[in-house]
Order: structure tokens, then C-alpha cells, then sequence
């Protein structure tokens, strides 16, 4: 009689144990995907404005302390991107793609295109943490600037680009990962999934704005 109570015991708790893998499975599963589609959104051009970026007059606070405007890139290609240092994937691998990107130009061209990243983080994005992340990232081009602006000034250029973006809990931001081609006047010209190990579009909608 104690035996068969012992194996009714030790098959519920092993039913138990099953039914709660599997949700535990379920969850990280649609926690993964949810993920996925907030962190690596492929561009969509309705959502772009056709307006010049650099209409937005917020002053920015680049890593070597300098404010300055969206509307001083003018005069140059830039190339864009919102990131946050604190990122531990999607915005390191956004870093090195638009590297890949700046290698791919001939070097008489290379240093006719800005290269810009702008914070999504105000608050940790300091313009010390943002010359730490450079250095991390081996960026020493003068052709680079890193930024960090206020709260409104990353929600207008966000809404230029067609940049979804939220702050979590932890303070970490979802968002998309998206590199931006402005043209000489600030007009977006092209832009790609920042995760697309395929640059060639990118690099070729560049070397367009250049001629």
C-alpha cells in the first residue's frame, strides 16, 4: 500500500515538473520572438520623413564635450545610426557594420561622409561614456561623431529616421536596429537592417551620394 502511494507521489511530481518546462519553454520562446522583432525591425519607408534632419535645431553634446547641430553635418553624406552604450549585442554589431561600410569606400572618398551614432540614452550616455564606447570600438576618425542629446531631441530625430524605440524596466531601450544615408541636405537616402551582414546596398547608396 505505501509503495503504490509512492509511485502515485513521484508521477504527479514528475507530471508537475513537465507541465512547468513547458511553459517556462512557451514563455522564452515568445520572450525571444518578441524580442527579435523589437531589436531588428527591417526599415520601413512609409514610416520615413522626407523632411531634412536637419531641420531638428536640439543641440547635441558630442563625446569630446562640444555641442553643436544636427544641421553642421550638412555638406556631406552622413551615415546614421541610434544606439546606446550600454547595449550588449544589436548596437556593437550595428557599430562594426557601418565600419564595414566606412573600409569598403576608396580612401579618397572615406573622408567625405560623416559617420554619426546618436544615444538613445540621455541619461547613462554621458559624453565620457560615449569617448569610452569610441575607444572601446577603435573609432578614431575624425569623420565620427558621437552624440547624446536631450530626451526631446532623440524623440524628434528617432521620428525623422522611422526609428521605433522604448525604454524597459532595466533601463535598457528596445529598438530598431537601422543604419540611415542622409544625403548632403540631411534627406534620408537609403537605409538597411543594422544586423545585415550584406553591405553592399549600403555602400553603393553612398558612393551614389558622392558623385
Amino acid at each position: 500500500m505505501k509503495t503504490n502511494l509512492k509511485h502515485q507521489l513521484l508521477l504527479s511530481l514528475l507530471f508537475a515538473c513537465s507541465a512547468l518546462s513547458g511553459r517556462f519553454q512557451a514563455f522564452a520562446e515568445d520572450h525571444e520572438h518578441h524580442h527579435h522583432e523589437t531589436s531588428l525591425a527591417t526599415p520601413d519607408p512609409a514610416t520615413v520623413s522626407t523632411d531634412s534632419v536637419f531641420n531638428i535645431t536640439d543641440s547635441w553634446t558630442a563625446a569630446d564635450g562640444k555641442t553643436f547641430q544636427l544641421g553642421q553635418l550638412g555638406g556631406k553624406p552622413t551615415v546614421v545610426a541610434m544606439v546606446y552604450t550600454s547595449c550588449q549585442y544589436v548596437c556593437p554589431l550595428t557599430v562594426q557594420n557601418i565600419k564595414r561600410i566606412e573600409r569598403a569606400l576608396p580612401a579618397a572618398q572615406a573622408g567625405k561622409v560623416n559617420f554619426a551614432l546618436f544615444s538613445f540614452d540621455p541619461q547613462r550616455d554621458t559624453p565620457a561614456k560615449l569617448a569610452e564606447f569610441a575607444k572601446l570600438h577603435a573609432i578614431t576618425s575624425p569623420s565620427w561623431v558621437l552624440a547624446q542629446g536631450s530626451e526631446s531631441a532623440v524623440r524628434k530625430l528617432a521620428v525623422t529616421l522611422g526609428i521605433k524605440y522604448k525604454k524597459v524596466q532595466s533601463g535598457d531601450y528596445e529598438h530598431d536596429a537601422t543604419i540611415s544615408i542622409l544625403d548632403s541636405k540631411g534627406v534620408v537616402r537609403f537605409q538597411s537592417n543594422a544586423m545585415n551582414k550584406d553591405i553592399h546596398d549600403a555602400t553603393e547608396a553612398l558612393k551614389a551620394l558622392l558623385h
